[in-house]
């Protein structure tokens, strides 16, 4: 495998995983957000 190839696979790796992290927090978030609605509405 050639250097350049292994790094740009490398950065969408990356990308990928922090991009996936992201959507996991705001889904907690907005569950959390949700509850706190329902138990004070």
């Amino acid at each position: 495998m050639t250097p350049i190839l292994s790094e740009i696979l490398l950065s969408g790796f990356t990308i990928n995983s922090t991009l996936r992290r992201r959507t996991h927090l705001v889904q907690s978030l907005s569950v959390v957000f949700l509850y706190w609605f329902y138990v004070f509405s």
